[in-house]
Formats: C-alpha cells, structure tokens, sequence
C-alpha cells in the first residue's frame, strides 16, 4: 500500500508514462491495460477504477483518456499536498461523484484542452485551503457550472473579483454592501477598456447570479450592482490554480 505522497513518487513514475504511451494507441483496451499497472495501490489508479466502473470498459473516445490523464496528471504534481488519508479520501461519494461529473462533462467539452482544464479545476478541487474544506463534498457542482460557462463569463467573473478587490479584503464575509460601491466606478473603467458593452455587463452579471457565482446587491449609495459571491470566488481560485501549468508550460 502507498504511504505518504513522498513515498509514493518513484513508484508511479513509470506507470504514469507507461499510461501516456498507450493512451495514443486506439487498439489498446486503455482502462484494462491502464489498470493493471502498478495494481491498485496508488491513488490516482483509483480515478481509472472509477472511470472503468462508470463507463463499462468504454473508455476509449478521446476526450475520455484526456481527461482522465489530465486528472491523474495533476494529482501527482500536487502530490506534495496530498494528506495523510489521500489513498481512502477519494474512496468518498463526493469524489466518486466529481470524477463522473468530469467524464460526462469531459464528452461534451468543445476541445481537448477544455477537458483538460476542467480536470485540472477537478485535481485542485480535491485539495481546497482550510477555510474551503467543506467546498470540497460539492466538487461535482463547480465541474458542472465550470463546463457551462463561455469565456464572457469567465472573464466577467474576473473582471468583478478585480473590480471589488479591495472590499473583498475589507469585508470577506459579503455582508456590507456599501463596501462594494465606492468601487463602482473602478468596475465601469475596467469594463469600458474590455469594451463590454453597458447592456453586456448586466446580462453576464444575471448570468453568473443564475449559477449562484454573482449576486445583484442594491446600496444604499448607488443602487444595483453586481458583485462575486464566495461560492464565484472559490470557483474562480480553481480556475487560476489550473490554469497555472498551462501558462507556465508556454
């Protein structure tokens, strides 16, 4: 059995390549083959047992094996936040319940590297600071929000963390509305050089509140706007933590 993350490095290195080789080879029964390697003693071999369970030894599309390999890919760099329990922690229903969400959502992605990214979010999700710990039993539902939204969204969920920085540290619990206000004007400055139209901004704004990511706050100051809710701002922590690799890859 694998111990701690550090005792465990040597032992999957060479599965892992063994993997990406037969990945690239549609005659090979990827998800019979990819099991056999190495038992089922390491963690990440336990992504393709529940892979294989799901699916019934049909793990053959592409999108399928890039993602799969994109997940496993990433839990081993982030080996070295794994805890004690990882081995039996993704034994649990919410990862179970994420994994199957990711593969559903990994046949339906608009290319290979949305795939990957989302199981990329999918590996960090597994792993959320102290203060998130609970965020991890709905992992499955960011996946999904995740997979539905288009890049205006993405970028309008960062334009409003960036916008409303400052009452975000002020007031992390979202409680005082009239923090966020005197930001307005740094939120139209920064939507006006993004060239996002007026009627755009409230359109992605309710877009993102139907999600739960963003929420219409009325002050008592300036009346409506929108600003992130904590469940956008963790999503969107995710997605900056997945995206990191890619970026520095390029």
């Amino acid at each position: 059995m694998c111990g701690k993350a550090g005792e465990f490095s040597l032992a999957i290195d060479d599965p892992l390549a063994k993997i990406r080789e037969l990945a690239n080879d549609e005659r090979v029964d990827f998800a019979g083959a990819a099991l056999q390697l190495g038992g089922m003693f390491a963690p990440v071999f336990k992504v393709y047992a529940i892979a294989k369970g799901i699916f019934d030894n049909q793990l053959k599309g592409n999108p399928l094996k890039i993602a799969v390999l994109a997940l496993c890919d990433e839990l081993e760099r982030l080996k070295s936040h794994w805890p004690s329990d990882f081995e039996s922690a993704i034994d649990a229903v919410w990862f179970r319940r994420a994994v199957t969400v990711l593969m559903d959502e990994a046949m339906h992605a608009a290319n290979d590297d949305h795939a990957r990214l989302l199981a990329r979010v999918t590996a960090h999700g597994c792993f959320p600071d102290e203060r998130y710990l609970h965020r991890k039993e709905d992992l499955a539902s960011y996946i999904r929000d995740l997979a539905r939204l288009g890049e205006d969204d993405v970028q309008m969920l960062r334009l409003l963390r960036d916008a409303y920085k400052d009452a975000f540290k002020k007031d992390p619990n979202l409680l005082d509305a009239n923090l966020f206000t005197p930001h307005n004007e740094t939120f139209k400055h920064m939507a006006e050089e993004l060239n996002i139209h007026v009627d755009d901004r409230l359109a992605l704004g309710a877009r993102l509140s139907g999600f739960g990511l963003a929420f219409e706050g009325i002050s008592q100051v300036e009346g409506h706007f929108f600003r992130l809710t904590r469940r956008g701002l963790y999503l969107l922590s995710l997605l900056d933590a997945a995206e990191l690799p890619i970026k520095e890859r390029n």
